[in-house]
C-alpha cells in the first residue's frame, strides 16, 4: 500500500535528516496530510469524465493541545511531500505540486514557513538528487521569495495570511493547510482562499486548537474532526519516556502540569489551550443562555408609561444601511429593576425628521435621561437634543456619547455587568423588534485590546449592532443619570396625552399601556 511505504519512507528520512521520530499524535496528523493528497493525486490523474463526476472534495480537522508539536509535524510532512511525491507522481511542467499554508497573521504562517526552509537545508542532500540541470536549479531558486518556497524538482510551497487587508496571490494549489483554524477570518478564506483549489480539488486541512468563537473549523471538529489534547498526549510521550529513557520526553508535561497548579484544572486559562474547551461566550459578547435568563416571556412591549419610575432612552444614530434604533429603559422602584419598555427603528439619514420623530416618541414615557451616540454623523442628533429641548447637559439628563475605543469600552463593560447580573428584565422577544435584538446582542464579537473590551457585530454580511448599541447607551444614560441622583430632575413633558387604550388605578390615572400585538 503506498501510504505504508510513505510512512516507512517519512520515517527514515526524518530519522536521518533530523534525528526525529514522531510521536503517534504526530503520525496521525502527518498521515491525515499525506492519505488525502495520495488519494486527490490518484483520482485527478488521467481520470474520465465519469471518475470526476465522482470527485468529493475533502476537509479534515485536528484539534491539539497547544505547544505539542504541531507544526513540527506540519513541516516535516510537507517537507516530505515536496521532496517526494514529484517523482512518485509525475508532477512536473504545468502539472508541478504546489502547496499553500495560510494562517490568521503573517508572523503564524511565516513560523511554518521559516522552519520548512531551516528542514530544507538540513535535507539538501536529497533535495540536489533531483536536479537535473544547472538552468533549471537557477530558475527555481530565481522563483524562491519570502511568500514561496521552491525546490529544482518544481514543487513549491506558498504562505498567506488570511485578513482583511491580505491579499493572497492567484495560485492552482494541490493542497491547502490552515494554521491556527480556531482563529481564521472564514468569509476570506470561502471567497480569496478556497477558489485556489478548485482546479485539482485540493483537500483542505484544518488544523488547531479550541478557540473563543463559532467558526468552519469548530463545525469540522463536531463533526468528527481528529481531537488530540493533553492527557492522550503526555500519556504518548510519557510511553516514549519508558522505552529510551530520554526525560527530554516528560518536559512538556511537567512545564503543563505547573500551570495547572498555578491556575487550576477547571480554569479556562487550562481548559482551552490543553483540554479542548471552546470558550463561545468569551468570542462572543453573551450567549442565548445568559440573554434568555432575561427575557420575561408574559411581559410584551410597553407603549406607554407615565407613573412608575423614571425612564431612560438610548439613541444609536447611524447611516444606511443601518437604521437608527431608540431602546426605553424604565427603573421600576416597585421591582428594585431595570425593565427594557419598547424599542424604535427608523430607516433613512434624515435626522431632522427622525429628531422630530423621537420626540414624539418620548411623551410616551417618563424620560428623565437620554445618551444619544454622538459620533460623526450622531453629532447631528445631539446638537438637536441641546437646541432644541430642555436636554441641553448633563445637569438637565443629555449625555451624549462619542464612539471611541476607551468610551465604547466603558459603555459594552457596563453592558456586560448588567447582563451578568440580570440587573435588567427584557419584554417577550418573540416580536418583530424583540427577534432583531436577540439576533445581533448574541451575534456580537468582543476582544480585549490591552485593557480595553471591543466589542463589534461580526465582519459578515447583513451583520449589524444598532439594538446593542442603542441598549448600552440607555443602560449608560441610566447610570450617569444615578450618579447625579442627588439632584432635582424635571420630567420633560410638553404635550397633552392622546386617547387609548390603557390600564388605570383605582383612581382612574393611567399607569400602563400593554398592547395585544407586536410592533
Amino acid at each position: 500500500m503506498m501510504l505504508d511505504k510513505i510512512k516507512d519512507l517519512r520515517k527514515r528520512h526524518l530519522k536521518s535528516f533530523h534525528d526525529l521520530t514522531f510521536y503517534p499524535y504526530q503520525e496521525e496528523i502527518s498521515d491525515d496530510i499525506i492519505s488525502a493528497l495520495i488519494q486527490n493525486l490518484r483520482l485527478t490523474a488521467n481520470s474520465s469524465e465519469e471518475e470526476i463526476k465522482k470527485l468529493k472534495l475533502v476537509e479534515e480537522s485536528a484539534e491539539i493541545s497547544r505547544q505539542a508539536g504541531k507544526t513540527t509535524a506540519i513541516v516535516h510532512t510537507l517537507e516530505v511531500v515536496m521532496i517526494y511525491f514529484p517523482k512518485m507522481f509525475n508532477l512536473t511542467g504545468m502539472n508541478k505540486l504546489e502547496l499553500g499554508i495560510f494562517a490568521p497573521q503573517a508572523e503564524q504562517a511565516k513560523t511554518d514557513f521559516d522552519r520548512l526552509k531551516e528542514a530544507f537545508l538540513r535535507s539538501n542532500q536529497m533535495i540536489q538528487e533531483v536536479v537535473i540541470d544547472d538552468e533549471l536549479q537557477k530558475l527555481y531558486k530565481e522563483q524562491n521569495n519570502s511568500k514561496t518556497v521552491v525546490l529544482p524538482n518544481g514543487a513549491s510551497c506558498y504562505i498567506a495570511p488570511i485578513s482583511q487587508v491580505s491579499n493572497p496571490e492567484s495560485k492552482s494549489l494541490n493542497l491547502m493547510l490552515f494554521e491556527e483554524s480556531q482563529d481564521l477570518n472564514d468569509e476570506i478564506a470561502k471567497s480569496k482562499v478556497w477558489p485556489m483549489g478548485a482546479a485539482k480539488n485540493a483537500p483542505r486541512m484544518y488544523v488547531g486548537t479550541a478557540g473563543t468563537r463559532l467558526c468552519h473549523f469548530r463545525t469540522l471538529g463536531l463533526s468528527g474532526g481528529k481531537k488530540l489534547y493533553f492527557e492522550e498526549i503526555v500519556a504518548q510521550r510519557r510511553k516514549v519516556y519508558e522505552e529510551t529513557g530520554d526525560a527530554r520526553h516528560l518536559v512538556y508535561e511537567q512545564t503543563v502540569r505547573q500551570e495547572i497548579t498555578k491556575y487550576g484544572l477547571d480554569s479556562d486559562e487550562i481548559q482551552q489551550p490543553y483540554f479542548g474547551k471552546w470558550l463561545i461566550g468569551t468570542g462572543n459578547f453573551t450567549n442565548e443562555e445568559d440573554l434568555l435568563r432575561m427575557e420575561e416571556v408574559d411581559r410584551k412591549p410597553t407603549f406607554h408609561s407615565k407613573n412608575i419610575g423614571y425612564c431612560f432612552a438610548g439613541i444609536d444614530t447611524a447611516k444606511h444601511p443601518d437604521s437608527t434604533i431608540v431602546t426605553i429603559l424604565r427603573w421600576n422602584p416597585d421591582r428594585q429593576k431595570k425593565e427594557i419598555l419598547n424599542w424604535m427603528k427608523l430607516h433613512g439619514e434624515n435626522y431632522q425628521d427622525q429628531f422630530h420623530i423621537i420626540c414624539e416618541f418620548f411623551k410616551n414615557y417618563n424620560i428623565v435621561a437620554i445618551a444619544p451616540d454622538s459620533t460623526a454623523q450622531g453629532s447631528f442628533m445631539a446638537d438637536l437634543f441641546i437646541n432644541e429641548t430642555e436636554w441641553a447637559d448633563e445637569n438637565s439628563g443629555l449625555f451624549p456619547v462619542a464612539f471611541t475605543a476607551p468610551t465604547k469600552s466603558h459603555l459594552y463593560q457596563n453592558l456586560k455587568v448588567t447582563i451578568k447580573e440580570l440587573l435588567t428584565v427584557l419584554p417577550n422577544l418573540g416580536t418583530k423588534h424583540g427577534e432583531e435584538f436577540k439576533q445581533q446582542v448574541l451575534d456580537l464579537q468582543q476582544e480585549y485590546k490591552g485593557q480595553l473590551l471591543s466589542v463589534s457585530h461580526p465582519n459578515a454580511p447583513n451583520a449589524h449592532d444598532d439594538y446593542p448599541d442603542s441598549w448600552a447607551l440607555a443602560e449608560w444614560a441610566f447610570a450617569k443619570w444615578n450618579e447625579k441622583n442627588n439632584i432635582s430632575v424635571s420630567v420633560i413633558d410638553s404635550t397633552p396625552e392622546k386617547e387609548r387604550q390603557v390600564t388605570k388605578d383605582e383612581e382612574g390615572k393611567v399607569t400602563e399601556y400593554w398592547p395585544g400585538e407586536s410592533l
